[in-house]
This record gives structure tokens, sequence and C-alpha cells, in this order.
């Protein structure tokens, strides 16, 4: 049971020194006099219990807790309550057998908490006391003025006191909760009434659309099964070749060995043999002549030259074929690369036809569009449209960046693991490193220093092919910037060529400009210079003037006009500057070139030098350039000489003169044309420049790459062979570099990853903010457009998205077509440069066949006639010669072999460079193809299908979803989502109900059990309350617990009647202050003895008492003191009969003591 072991108090009101105060498990009665400091004890207790009312305590505030200091002493700075509580039974949540509670009050009126001395917070405290069944404001503890509060309950107070020990109250909570709750509900299911319409009529919107995603889709994943299997079918087949390949390359390989080793041992075999024709040679040298013998050498010596040569005849001859085949082949590529390209040229033909169509029918439709619009009255719905067209793009763009940041992880993700297997295998290589440096140091020192140059020749092959292709890339730039300046330059050009040959067709013009006479200026078209926009309007405006040629003074045009009439070359009008009189530009023509819509005069828009000032003055004079003839009409035709910008004029006098105007040429010059013609001039010489050095430079680093490729080759034959006999180890501190390096790059792509996943999370809230954007525009488009309408507009709008989709196909098929056609023309390049290598080659391996045939017919003659004298001498030593030209005739043999033998090895070797070139590009191919495999991992292969099936198949199901235009893959999520919610609200409608029917069946249940479960309350209590009262009262008198209303308890209060002699009954309220005591008394113990306590704390509840009374009152605390702990302060020495424990309080300067009595 837990009951107060001891309390501690100290700087505690009275309390200024620690004091301890323990209580025994029974009946406890704490005495002392009025003021002594008794009651603080109880407030000490209610202290610690949690009690957060300071009046409760009898004080103002918290901080009025703390020892004052009294009459003499100083005051306290905290006040500390410390209760000891039994935990034998293991009441509280806690391992200890004792609980100490703990409760400091600071100055500042603040608490602290402990439990076992360590700080808690107050509701830790209170749940603590909770899970004891201990409660601050519970009934066991009686506080001054509680009896009074007892005596004077209402009857409606003492019911609802009944109802809560009866638990009625938390029935009645739980009633009150459910009935919000229903309340809630009902508003839930009205405003999931509207929403659930909403969502039909969406639903139904958006089913179309929903269908047609999932056939988008359905058609989408076949296309990714297809080209997953595809990529499949093409990867194993690459697979298959390498694999074939790799056992060729082994193969011969392995022939190559099989031939050195037959090599090595003629080598030894020859050597011999020389062994022996050196000991003969010795015997014939003591026996012979020496000239012989000198003559034996030379015989041997062209004996091996002639053999030498004869096997590189064999070996020309052979490359000569060889170079046949090639040449052969490479012609054979030249003429498919024509053909490919006349076939690209044809198909960009026909790409460009189709576009043409496209985009008739495409304005047919737009057409179509605009009547659609304007007979239904659809006007906001273009807008609409745009709206959900530009969110659409946002969202595509947004959701292209989500795949590209996830493609991002994937490749951190990739980078992370291949960095740890890495570190791994460096660790492993640095261990072997360590237990291999110690055995064979040359060897190491080798392969590195072989590893040293295989890596600066294998980056500067890198860096040579990266040079390569940028080259390629810029020589490929620069032809095209160069064909399209030449383009330009050519339109300019002959713009400006046919101006001048339109000025020159005039037989007269061209006459008088061919005698290049003194004094004649050019024509008027020809010493101007106009804007091109003008050009038009200015040629007209000037007319036939534009034709006239402007002379010095009047006696160059008449020589002139002599100079026509003699050669008869026909009429030329003259404009001699020292007789031609200046127009007059009057002040009506000055006011209308300041009027809207009018460009300004014609001579302000000419550039021409100040010396012809009189004869453009002359030539245009008051002419006005309008931009239209709308604005000449509204200034008034006939208020001046006007010219629209399109060549329309209306003349001073009424006339208006316009049509069709084509382009003659006479016009004056363009400043555009000239100074166009000159940047495109300094272009081209640039450009032409930089394609000669690229291409020179280009030249010089192919000859770099074969001759880096064939070192490469070199040093890895020595590598590999090295690292075969287990000599590969790598530099100690190299690899421990490279280490620390993949450490450094494993951090930055842990934090890349992790960035990487903020953008995904990022860029995901912003799709969906998009996309519910653009739901909301969509709805509102579906409330302006009926779904027929909607229908046949939707119709039209995706045969035109159809349309310019097509369109987009062929202008990027046209652009795919000009970059193979780039590409061909390049490998076309490279094809004739490598004939002519090839050419020369031929002509090369030619001339020294030649020149072979005829030195090895030379030799063999010489060599024929020294053997020949060599005879004479055989004949004296003949079986000495007989024997060493035998083994020199074998030793001839194997020679041959060994040259046979070398030039099969080069042949092979030859072979599997080609398959190693070969290997080297499936490799790459199949890199390639596994990395496009990528994206198609987790995709579901196809069994039992042909390539050709799954090609046809992809064709046909891009086709189907390219038909199907635009299509709202939104819908398939806006769907699910919006159904999912109408499901989800349907399913907690009938859930509510459900709940509904269950609260409603509760509350029948408690009406139905309450009456019966507080009647039963009331009766126990009832029991108690008489029998408790009975034994209390000294005059033999009953009391009752009363029900105002027996048919409805609960409509009114319980009453306290006691009976006295005579049948003579009192309600409390009319009793004494002594006999409301002794009844209130009765009450709380009768509750107390329904809800037994581990504990009671009695503050001075027996002030009202006589003696007589307080000690029935100790007698019946006695008794329940077997079952329960009580506590009992008092004034009133008859109330310490019972008593187990006394204690006395008493005061002196302020400051209270305890003293304790145990009886």
């Amino acid at each position: 049971m837990a009951v107060i072991l001891k309390l501690e108090a100290k700087g505690f009101k009275s309390f200024a020194k620690k004091t301890e105060i323990p209580f025994g498990k029974m009946f406890n009665v704490v005495l002392g006099p009025n003021g002594s400091g008794k009651s603080n004890i109880l407030d000490a207790l209610s202290f610690v219990l949690g009690k957060s009312s300071a009046k409760s305590m009898r004080v103002g505030k918290s901080a009025n807790l703390i020892y004052n200091g009294g009459k003499k002493g100083s005051p306290a700075k905290e006040a500390e309550v410390s209760l000891y509580f039994s935990n034998i039974d293991k009441e509280f949540q806690i391992e200890s057998k004792e609980v100490k509670v703990s409760r400091i009050v600071k100055k500042s009126g603040s608490s602290v908490y402990k439990i076992n001395d360590e700080i808690r917070t107050r509701q830790q405290i209170i749940d603590l006391m909770s899970a004891a069944r201990i409660e601050s404001e519970g009934h066991n503890i009686i506080l001054q003025g509680d009896i009074v509060r007892f005596m004077e309950m209402k009857g409606m107070e003492r019911r609802e006191l009944i109802e809560e020990i009866a638990g009625i109250s938390v029935y009645e909570e739980k009633k009150e909760k459910a009935m919000g709750e229903l309340n809630r509900v009902h508003d839930k299911l009205n405003e999931a009434d509207i929403i659930l319409t909403e969502r039909e009529k969406t639903l139904t919107d958006l089913k179309k659309d929903r269908d047609q995603a999932l056939k988008f889709k359905e058609l989408e994943k076949n296309v990714k099964r297809n080209k997953a299997t595809r990529l499949n079918f093409l990867i194993k087949e690459k697979e298959e070749k390498k694999e074939s390949a790799d056992k060729k390359l082994k193969e011969i390989k392995s022939q190559v060995e099989k031939y050195q080793i037959e090599i090595d041992d003629i080598k030894k075999e020859i050597e011999t043999k020389k062994e022996n024709i050196k000991n003969i040679d010795a015997e014939l040298e003591e026996k012979g002549d020496k000239k012989q013998r000198e003559l034996g050498k030379e015989i041997e010596e062209l004996r091996t030259v002639v053999i030498k040569k004869s096997s590189r005849k064999d070996v020309v001859e052979n490359e000569l074929r060889r170079i046949k085949e090639r040449k052969g082949q490479l012609e054979k590529t030249l003429t498919d690369i024509d053909k490919t390209i006349d076939n690209l040229f044809k198909k960009k033909e026909k790409l460009e036809t189709s576009n043409e169509q496209f985009d008739i029918k495409e304005e047919a439709i737009v057409q179509n569009i605009l009547v659609f619009k304007q007979k239904h009255g659809i006007h906001d719905i273009e807008d609409i449209t745009n709206k959900i067209t530009e969110l659409d793009t946002k969202i595509e763009s947004k959701q292209k960046e989500v795949n590209d940041v996830i493609e991002n992880k994937q490749n951190f993700l990739r980078n992370k693991d291949r960095l740890e297997f890495e570190i791994k295998n460096i660790d492993e290589r640095l261990s072997k490193l360590k237990d291999l440096e110690t055995e064979d140091i040359e060897k190491i020192k080798e392969l590195k220093s072989a590893k040293e140059e295989f890596k600066q020749v294998t980056k500067s092959l890198s860096a040579a092919l990266n040079e390569s292709s940028v080259f390629s890339s810029q020589l490929s730039n620069s032809r095209n910037n160069l064909m399209d300046a030449n383009d330009d330059y050519s339109k300019l050009r002959a713009r400006s060529i046919g101006i001048k040959e339109m000025a020159a067709s005039d037989k007269a013009i061209q006459k008088i400009a061919s005698m290049k006479i003194p004094g004649v200026y050019g024509t008027v078209g020809e010493l101007g210079n106009v804007n091109s926009k003008y050009s038009m309007a200015l040629e007209v405006a000037a007319g036939s003037n534009i034709k006239s040629i402007v002379v010095n003074n009047d006696a160059v045009a008449a020589k002139c006009i002599n100079i026509l009439k003699e050669s008869k070359s026909g009429v030329v009008k003259f404009l001699p500057l020292n007789k031609l009189k200046e127009r007059v530009i009057d002040n009506q023509a000055k006011t209308v070139s300041k009027m809207p819509g009018v460009v300004g005069l014609a001579i302000d828009l000419v550039s021409y030098d100040q010396k012809f000032k009189t004869v453009f003055n002359y030539v245009f004079g008051p002419t006005v350039i309008v931009d239209s003839m709308q604005t000449g009409r509204k200034i008034g035709v006939g208020r001046v000489r006007m010219v629209t910008l399109e060549g329309d004029l209306l003349d001073i006098s009424g006339a208006m003169i316009g049509g069709y105007r084509r382009t003659t040429g006479m016009g004056f010059k363009e400043k555009e044309v000239d100074i166009g013609m000159g940047k495109l001039e300094t272009e081209i010489a640039k450009l032409q420049e930089k394609i000669n050095l690229i291409e020179q430079k280009k030249t010089e680093n192919d000859e770099s790459i074969i001759s880096l490729r064939e070192r490469k080759a070199v040093l890895e034959a020595k590598i590999v062979s090295a690292e075969n006999k287990g000599y590969d180890t790598g530099d100690f501190s190299k690899l421990k570099e490279e280490k620390n390096q993949c450490k450094e790059k494993l951090v930055k792509v842990n934090v890349g990853l992790s960035n990487v996943e903020s953008d995904v999370k990022a860029l995901g809230i912003e799709i969906e903010r998009l996309r519910k954007e653009r739901e909301g525009v969509k709805i509102k488009m579906n409330n302006l457009t009926s779904s027929s309408l909607s229908s046949e507009l939707n119709k039209l709008e995706e045969n035109k998205a159809s349309l310019r989709e097509e369109r987009i196909k062929n202008n990027s098929q046209c652009t795919s077509i000009l970059q193979q056609v780039d590409m061909y023309k390049s490998e076309k390049e490279k094809t004739v440069s490598i004939l002519v290598n090839v050419d020369k080659e031929w002509l090369e391996f030619g001339e020294e066949l030649k020149e072979l045939d005829s030195f090895l017919i030379e030799q063999r003659g010489l060599l024929k006639q020294k053997e020949s004298v060599q005879k004479k001498f055989y004949s004296e030593y003949q079986h000495m010669f007989i024997k060493r030209n035998k083994i020199d005739k074998v030793i001839q043999q194997l020679d041959v072999t060994i040259i046979k033998n070398e030039e099969r090895i080069r042949g092979i070797e030859t072979r599997g460079n080609d398959f190693s070139v070969s290997i080297a590009m499936i490799n790459g191919e199949l890199e390639g193809l596994k990395k496009e495999f990528v994206e198609f991992e987790n995709v579901q292969l196809r069994r039992n299908i042909t390539l050709g099936e799954l090609n046809s198949e992809i064709k046909s199901f891009e086709q189907s979803m390219r038909n199907m235009g635009n299509v709202n893959m939104r819908a398939l999520e806006i769907y699910e989502k919006v159904k999912t919610e109408y499901d989800a609200l349907t399913e907690k409608y009938e859930t509510l109900k459900l709940e509904k029917d269950d609260v409603l069946k509760m509350m029948y249940e408690i009406e139905t059990k309450k009456k019966g479960i507080f009647m039963k309350t009331f009766e126990g209590i009832n029991k108690n309350f008489q029998e408790i009262y009975l034994s209390l009262s000294t005059k033999g008198n009953q009391a009752f617990l009363i029900v105002e209303n027996p048919e409805d308890p609960f409509a009114d209060g319980i009453d306290i009647q006691v009976k006295f002699s005579g049948n003579k009954f009192l309600d409390i309220k009319s009793l004494s202050g002594g006999e409301k005591t002794m009844a209130a008394l009765s009450f709380i113990f009768a509750i107390q003895e329904f809800e037994p306590a581990h504990f009671y704390i009695l503050d001075e509840v027996d002030a009202a008492l006589d003696k007589k009374n307080s000690e029935l009152l100790s007698k019946l605390i006695a008794k329940y003191a077997t079952n329960s702990q009580y506590i009992v302060i008092s004034h009133n020495d008859s109330i310490i009969t019972e008593a187990d424990t006394i204690y006395g309080v008493s005061m002196q300067d302020g400051v209270s003591k305890v003293v304790s009595l145990k009886i």
C-alpha cells in the first residue's frame, strides 16, 4: 500500500530549518495551538502532491510559501518539501522500494519537481501519482473549510458528486463528445455530397482522357518492351561476335607462340650446324688454299643475300596482291558513298515536298478553327487553351528536369558503386604490392617504366583523338559556315549584278559609259544610295529620270548626244549641273511630310554627294513617300504628289497609278547590298584560311595517331606479358594517391546525391502545383464549352498538332540527312586520302619488285660463276665439301623455314590486329548498347519473336502514338486520385453511419443503465452513511440520503435528513453546527469507504465537535485506520484517544517545531 512514510520540509512557511516528520501506517494525529503551524504540514503535503493554487495553501502567491525569516531569523532562499512513499507493492511505476517526491519553489515563484532526486515536470509528478491512485484534489484530502463546503453542499451538487463516483459523468462526457462528433460528421457528409457531385462530373469528363492515356501508356509500354527486346537481341549478337572474335584472337596468339617456339628451336639447330661447318672449314683451311676459303665465304654470302632477297620478293608480291584487293574495296566504298549521298538528297527532297503539303493543310485547319470559333461564339476558350498549353509546356519542362535529375542521381549511384569498388581493388593491389616488391625488383621496375610510358602514350593518343574529333567538328562547322556565307554572298552579288546589268541593258547608256568621257558622272540611279525598304517607292518617284545621265555641263551633254547620233545607239536624257534648275518644295509638301503614316519627303530618303543636290531636287521635287494607299487617301488625292512603299503613285493631278510591280533592277543602289557584300567577302576569306589551317593540323594529327597506336600496341603487349607473369603491382605512392582521390570523389558524390534528392523533392512539389493549376484551368474550360463543341474543337486542334508534329519530324529528318551527308562526305574524303596512299604504296612496292628482280638475276649469275670455280677445289676434297654442302643446304632450308615462319607470324599478327580492332569496335558498340539498355533494365522482355517483327511493331506502335496527338497523361493520375477520393468519401460515409449507429446504441445503453448504476452507487453510499452516522451519534439518531425525485433521480438533487426520536425528521440545513459536522463527516466517510484510498489527510474537521463527539470520531478513524493511513490535524485533545502516533507542533519566534510520540 502506497502510504506516506515521512515528510521533510526546509524553508517552507514556518519550517525554517530542515524538519523531518515520520508517519505511522495507521492513525496519526498532529496537535498544537492555533498559529503553531500544524496546518502547514497539510499545506506541505498538498504542495508536493501538485496543487497549483497558492490560495488553497493559504497564501497569496507561491513565493509566499518560502520562510520569511520570522521575528529574528533570516529569510530562506527557497522552500523545499519531500514526501517519501512506500512502494513495496510496486504501485508506483518505479523499481525502488521507496519513492521520494520533492518540490522546490523559488523566490520568482517558479517550481522544480523531482522524483528520487531527478528533475521532472509537474505533469510527470501528477502522472506518477495517478498511476498509484493518488489525486491532489481527491476526497481523501480534507482541508480547512472543506467540511463547511460539504455541510453547505446543495442537493444537485451531492447528486453530481455521486454521479462522478458512479462514473456516470464519464459516460456523459463520452455522450457529449459523441454528439459533437456526430455533428461534425453530418457537416462532413454534407461537404462530401457536394464534393461527390463535383467529382462525378469531373470523372465523366476525365474518363475519355483517361482511356486515351491508358491506350497511349499501353502503346508506350509495348514500345519499351519491344525496344528492350531489340536491344537485348543486339547485345546478345554483339556478345556472340565478341566471344567468337576473342576465341579467334586466342587461336591466333596460340599460332604465333607455336611458330615462335619452332623458330627458336630452328635457330638453335642452325647454331649447331654452323659450328659443324666451322669445324669443317678449319680442317679445309689447314688442307686447302686460302683463296678457296675466301671463295667459299663469298659464295656463302651470295647465297645468304639471294635467299633474303627472294624472301623479300615474296613479301613484296604478297603486299602488291593485298594492295590490289584493298584498292578494289576502297573504290567500291567510294561508289557506295556516292549512291548513299544521292539517295539521302532524294529523300530530303521528298520530305521538303511533304512539308509544303503540310503547310497548306495546316493553313486550312487554322482557318476552319477560326470559322468554328466565330460560328459558336467561343472567345475565351483560346486564352484558356493557350494557358493549358503553357502549363503543359512548363510541366513537361519540369518533368524533363526531374528525369534529368533522376538520371543524374543514377549516375551518382553508379559512380558511388564504382568508387567503392575501386577503393577495394586498390587496397588489394596495395597488399599485393607489399608482397611482390621484395621478390623481383628489376622486373617491377621495367613494368613500372613500361606503364609510365604507356600512360603517356595513351594520354597523348587520347589527346590526339580528341583533337581529331575537335578538328573534324571545326572543319564541318567551318565548311557549313563557308557554304552559308557563299550562299548569302551569291544572293547579294546576284542582286548587285542584276541592278548593274539592267542599267547596262540600255544600249545608249552602255555606249556613253564605255566611252569614259570626262565630265560624265553616271546615271541618277548609280549616284544615289537608298535603304532597301524604300527602294521600290523611290524608283517609282524618280520615274524615267532614274536612267538620266548626270554630266558636268551642257557642253559635255552636247558631246554625248553627238556621239549617240553618230553611232545610232539611241536616246538618253542628260542632266548638266550648270544648267539644271531646282524644283521648289512648297509648304504644302512639308506639312504633309509630318502627318501620321507619312515616311517623309522622297529627297530626304536618298544618300548622295552634295554636289548632286540640284539633280536629286530636280528628280524628286516635292514628292512625298507614304506607308500605304489608305494613308494617301486620308491626306487627299491631288493635294501633293505621293508614292506608297508598294510603288503606287497618287499624282497631284488626281491620277492614281498602281497595281502589281515587279522589281526591275533599274532602281537605286541599295546600301545593305554593298555593306553586306563587303562583310561577307571578309568573312569568306577568313573561313577559307581557317579551313586550310584546320586541314593541315588534322593531317599532322592523323599521322601522329597512327604512330601512337603502333607504340601503344607494343607497350600493351609488353605490359600484358609482365602482368601474366605476376608483376602487375603498380606504384605504391600512386595507388595511395588514387585511393585518396577516390575517397574525395566519394565524399563529393555523396554530397551530390543528397543535393539531387533535394532537387527531386523540390521539383516534385513544383510539378504538383502546376498540375493542380492546370486541372483548375481545364475545369474552367469544360464549364465554358459543351462536350460536343469541345470534342469537335479538340479534334481540329489535334489534327493541327498532328500536322505540326509530322512537319517537325520531317525537319528533324532533313537535319539528320544533312548531318549524314556531311558525315559521308567526310568519310569520302578520308577514303580518297587512303586511296591516294594505297596508290603510292602500289608504286613503291612495284619499283621495289623491279629492283629485286634485276638484283636477283645479277647475283644468281655471279653465284653460278663462283660455284664453277669452286668445283675444281671440291674435286680434291669432295667428301668434306659434300658434307659441308649438305649441312649448308640444311641451314639454308632452315633459314627459309624461319623466314616463312616469320612471314606467317607477321601475317597472323596482322590478322590479330584486325581482330583486336574488331573487338574494340564491338566493345564500343556493346558498351553503347548496354548504356542504352540501362533505362530498360526493369522492362519485361518478349520471347519467341524475330528482330524484323520487333522493328515492324515498334514502327506501328509509334505511328499509333503519333496519330493520337497530344495526350493528357495527367488524366491517369487525376482520374485515379479523384476516383480514390470519391471511393474514400463513400467508404467514410458508410463508416460514419456505422459509427453513428454505434454511438446511438451506446447512448441508449447509457440511458438504460445510468439510472441503475447511479442507484446502486447511491444505495451503497447511503448504507455506509447510515451506519457511520449512527456510530457517531450520541443520541441514537438516524440519518439518510434521500433522492428528491425517485422517478427521475437526475432531474433533482439528493438531500440529507436526520431522524430524531418521535419520528421527527430534519434536513441538514436545520441541524446545529455539530450535527451538521457529524452529518458531513458521515457523508465523507461513506464516500471514502465506497472508494477506499491509501491514506487520508483531515485538517481540523473536528473543530465544531464537542469532546464526546470528538472521541466518537477518533474511534471511527481508528477503525478505518486498520486498512488505510490517516493523518489528522487538530487542536482538540479528545481526538488523540485512539491515535497510534501523536505529533506536537509549537512555534517560537515564527519557527515551527515538531515533537512526535508513539503510543
